[in-house]
């Protein structure tokens, strides 16, 4: 099957359109990703320690699955603040509720 000059190139356009909507795509999920899994490094601190720092590690094991090298930076965070909540969680709390009241 022949294909003439102009459909080819029309094919090359559509498909680099494909590939730049697939990039912004991959973009915004590890954002969200890289931004929840901060959120549950901090939540890690308070309570349930080992549940969100392991949700956490997942969502930046995903992020860098996607290329982002922001993953292994959330990966560390809440490693170090999983075990930091391990620890320190009650203390955290009580501090944090005398904060409030």
């Amino acid at each position: 099957m022949n294909m003439d000059i102009k459909s080819r190139k029309y094919l090359n356009r559509v498909i680099d359109m494909e590939n730049i909507n697939s990039q912004k795509t991959a973009t915004f999920s590890t954002i969200v990703l890289v931004v929840g899994g901060l959120v549950f490094a901090l939540v890690s601190l308070l309570g349930y320690s080992f549940i969100f720092g392991f949700v956490g590690v997942i969502m930046g094991i995903l992020a860098t699955k996607n290329g982002s090298k922001a993953g292994l930076t959330v990966i560390i965070v809440n490693m170090i603040f999983m075990a930091i909540g391990l620890i320190f969680s009650e203390i955290i709390a009580d501090y944090i509720m005398n904060l409030i009241s």
